[in-house]
């Protein structure tokens, strides 16, 4: 979920930074910056304190800064609610002084206001310009994307079906980690989980234990639930990582090249206060020669589906 966000803010910013030598070729405008408009319109304090909003926006935040910082001229914040002032100072502390100065809450009074900084003829009648749409629309949605319902066909139907006699369901305690072990009876054995929890994120880590003759070591085809284990000197198979699985299902796939047991850890040590309720299927597939053997390496490392879930 979070790599689709980064991606998804990181590719409006390259867009953005393009603008500049595109804009030059066209207007000879040496102009190299740009200036943001934020509607907080219909913004409701849930929506703004909301976890995932507040990563989300801190992870922009970063990238910005650390990336981008060029890029912006000035940021003008129209429609603020009553609590955007208060709320703000959660980003302060991590907000830069040059960026923190180009930001500008207006009041308002605030369509008055943007025409005086930005020409009528290229704001949006929406926003007290006079530019419109070919299609004559004052929101110039030609050009300007919002938001809208999202359709029934980008949601998820793969859900883990309790019913399912492969799927496992776990409490993981607050403050503490779950062990889960599964038998790798061969080398090029294809390694595949599905992971979601009820309320809340989980931290994921997905190891490797080759030590030979492990009297630990569960069943193939089973798996043996540990409340304690040293993943320090096992090999990562992926590195581990808080994941928002009650938002988006991790969907993923790896290859062992080693016999062993493969240690799924949920690891719930950093809450201190919530206990997490996860299903999960894991399933270890034997090589299949001809299929599996002849694809490359690059194709088989770990991939996720991040899709949200519809609740």
């Amino acid at each position: 979920h979070h790599i689709a966000i980064l991606h998804s803010n990181h590719s409006r910013l390259w867009n953005d930074a393009r603008y500049y030598p595109r804009s030059l070729l066209i207007t000879g405008n040496k102009k190299n910056q740009i200036a943001y408009i934020l509607n907080m319109e219909h913004l409701s304090m849930s929506k703004f304190m909301d976890k995932t909003i507040v990563e989300a926006g801190l992870m922009a935040l970063k990238l910005l800064q650390d990336h981008y910082h060029d890029v912006v001229k000035v940021v003008y914040v129209v429609n603020a609610p009553s609590f955007f002032s208060s709320a703000f100072k959660l980003f302060k502390p991590v907000i830069k002084e040059a960026l923190h100065q180009s930001i500008k809450v207006l009041d308002s009074n605030w369509k008055e206001e943007l025409v005086k900084h930005i020409d009528a003829d290229i704001l949006p009648v929406y926003l007290g310009g006079n530019r419109v749409d070919c299609t004559g629309d004052p929101e110039c949605g030609e050009f300007i994307g919002f938001g809208g319902t999202i359709d029934d066909d980008y949601y998820p139907a793969d859900f883990l079906d309790p019913a399912d006699p492969e799927v496992v369901s776990a409490n993981v305690p607050s403050g503490s980690s779950l062990f889960f072990r599964y038998n790798v009876p061969e080398v090029e054995s294809i390694i595949r989980w599905h992971i979601q929890s009820k309320d809340n994120d989980i931290g994921i880590g997905v190891f490797l234990d080759t030590t030979e003759g492990n009297e630990t070591a569960a069943p193939e085809g089973k798996q043996k639930k540990k409340k304690d284990e040293d993943v320090s000197k096992m090999e990562p198979l992926t590195p581990p990582i808080r994941l928002q699985c009650h938002l988006c299902p991790e969907i993923g796939e790896t290859v062992s090249w080693f016999k062993g047991c493969v240690v799924l850890q949920l690891d719930n040590t950093y809450s201190w206060m919530s206990a997490k309720e996860v299903m999960m299927k894991i399933v270890v597939e034997k090589p299949r020669k001809g299929e599996v053997n002849n694809k490359k390496v690059s194709e088989l490392k770990t991939k996720s589906q991040q899709k949200p879930i519809r609740k």
